[in-house]
């Protein structure tokens, strides 16, 4: 029982002691609980950090690839623009082209017409001409005969006149 007793007595006296050491441990316990919640937090801030600097230069990426896209774009579209401004100077330069075609044969045919109204106009005119030119024709055959008409009737007066002046002169050398 004295063992008892003095159990107790040292712990009366010692809780004071004790108290002061558990609170001491209870002390340090806390203090390395917040020790290791600050630690937490800051590991919890650089890996917010971290995180936050990684979405942020993912964005960047985004924004840069985003921005590339859009100048390709951009860039084709100027292409694009550029060709189709190409493509229309070359169909207008076919198409005035063409135009002038379309009115050079215009004016052939105009040109073709007129002559053939200025050859109708003068139709007569190209009848007479015609016929003037058949009448010359004929007159030329028809000179022609009469010349070898006169030679033939020359001839024929030309020995008519001979043989008789071959049958006087006959007649007057045999004193007939």
């Amino acid at each position: 029982m004295k063992r008892i007793v003095l159990t107790s007595l040292l712990s009366v006296l010692a809780m004071p002691a004790l108290a002061s050491q558990f609170d001491q441990l209870r002390q340090i316990e806390v203090q390395h609980e917040q020790a290791q919640a600050a630690e937490r937090a800051a590991q919890l801030r650089q890996a917010e950090a971290a995180r936050a600097r990684q979405e942020a230069k993912e964005a960047a990426y985004r924004r840069n690839k985003l921005a590339a896209q859009e100048r390709a774009r951009l860039s084709a579209l100027e292409q694009r623009k550029a060709e189709e401004a190409e493509e229309k100077r070359q169909r207008g330069r076919a198409e005035r082209f063409e135009d002038e075609d379309r009115e050079l044969e215009l004016e052939e045919r105009r040109l073709r017409l007129q002559a053939l109204k200025a050859k109708a106009a003068r139709a007569n005119d190209y009848i007479d001409a015609e016929l003037r030119e058949s009448a010359a024709k004929t007159d030329v055959i028809q000179s022609e005969a009469d010349s070898a008409r006169n030679v033939t009737s020359g001839t024929k007066s030309l020995l008519e006149d001979t043989g008789s002046a071959e049958i006087n002169r006959s007649k007057s050398l045999f004193g007939n």
